[in-house]
């Protein structure tokens, strides 16, 4: 029986009469703000490059956490055959789209290395110890190549499981969902490895005389529940439009509230870790790199992290009428991505700046630039394909869904 009270649609659309929304002059928009953001940042790249550097790996590492976080989700709800979730499969596969890009945005970093890396100066290698011991890894060649390869690898499980959830609308062959069920369960082995790797790559080798073993699951929990929070704006934005009428229903935002909470909670779970570990060994080696980020004014954004991270989203997130609530959602999903961007910042820029926190309007302008191609590529991909895959069988049953 489907719920007919305001909150709910009045009845269940045929998905046959689902359609591709038409085009948004959102996609211009941001287009337009990446490039003049995108201009100024480069002007500063000219300026000041070791900052520009910074800013731009940061920038990166979070659109990248956002598309992999995405992918992971959707190869999630695959496994799982969670039928509510075919209402937001097509959205994350949306999410998923700019991972195509990365491999052209990962030109600036690469040429930058020097300036981001102390063990890519060969000066440098050849006097440290400790470089001279992991330059088997840790060498610019081999550097690029591992990027290469799990940026391919990202973009080519998306496009995999969007042609075959593309070719479904217009087939509506069962046979799809078993393939691209079989193609997660390879598929989430092979991304929690990469992006655990990744994660060793582009931001744990900032400082190589430190290393965590849990460090790629910290930065993994941190992509989940900031590409669920991307999901939520996503789909708000888009039921607040008239897009969703009818398909996307209070009951599955609350379903999105609940996993919201749940890995708010694993994500401080496995900071907690990392931390209660390193402070209980009590290693200099290990307790410097948090000794930096506990001093000064770095010890205030630790906090904020806490706070904005952790615990306010997971007070608000509480209730269950908040979780019910699109309005309560939204300001968690906002709360939670800004926080997520400044947990990425709080990882990588005290390696520049290991007194104190200094902001610079570079910080500002490369991500702005790198985060509205983000959603320039993803309002192109939500106005090319139906808003849910119309040809999966299993449509109608979702659309119906209702927690317990």
């Amino acid at each position: 029986m489907i719920d007919t009270s305001p909150n709910r649609a009045n009845s269940t659309p045929d998905p046959a009469s689902i359609t591709a929304p038409k085009a948004s002059v959102f996609v211009w928009v941001f287009l337009a703000s990446a490039v003049v953001a995108g201009g100024i940042s480069a002007a500063g790249w000219s300026v000041e490059p070791r900052r520009f550097a910074f800013s731009y790996v940061i920038a990166l590492t979070f659109v990248i956490s956002m598309g992999v976080g995405s992918l992971a989700w959707l190869m999630i709800l695959h496994v799982a055959g969670a039928v509510w979730s075919q209402v937001v499969r097509r959205l994350l596969e949306n999410l998923t789209r700019p991972l195509a890009w990365n491999l052209l945005l990962f030109i600036p970093l690469a040429m930058n290395l020097s300036r981001l890396y102390v063990w890519a100066d060969s000066s440098q290698r050849t006097t440290d110890p400790e470089l001279m011991r992991k330059a088997i890894w840790l060498n610019p060649p081999l550097f690029d190549a591992r990027s290469a390869f799990y940026l391919a690898a990202w973009s080519i499980l998306a496009g995999l499981l969007c042609r075959g959830s593309t070719r479904q609308d217009t087939t509506g062959n069962h046979e799809l969902i078993g393939r691209m069920r079989r193609t997660s369960m390879w598929g989430l082995i092979l991304l929690g490895l990469t992006t655990s790797f990744f994660s060793f790559d582009w931001i744990m080798s900032l400082d190589p005389h430190w290393s965590s073993t849990i460090f790629g699951v910290y930065f993994w929990a941190g992509s989940l529940v900031g590409s669920l929070a991307a999901l939520i704006l996503l789909t708000l934005g888009l039921r607040a439009s008239g897009k969703l009428d009818g398909l996307v229903t209070i009951e599955h935002m609350h379903e999105l509230g609940k996993l919201l909470i749940g890995f708010v909670i694993f994500w401080a779970y496995i900071a907690f870790c990392q931390y209660l570990l390193i402070w209980y060994a009590n290693f200099p080696e290990e307790t410097r790199w948090y000794v930096i980020r506990r001093s000064g004014n770095w010890n205030e954004l630790s906090w904020s992290l806490l706070f904005g991270h952790f615990v306010t989203p997971f007070f608000l997130l509480l209730p269950r009428a908040n979780k019910r609530d699109p309005f309560w959602l939204g300001f968690i999903a906002i709360l939670i991505i800004v926080f997520h961007y400044a947990d990425l910042y709080w990882l990588v820029m005290p390696t520049l700046n290991t007194e104190s926190f200094k902001p610079h309007w570079l910080d500002l302008s490369v991500a702005a630039s790198l985060i509205s191609f983000y959603c320039a590529i993803v309002a192109h991909a939500c106005r090319t394909r139906p808003p849910v895959p119309i040809g999966d069988s299993r449509l109608t049953e979702a659309l119906a869904f209702e927690n317990p």
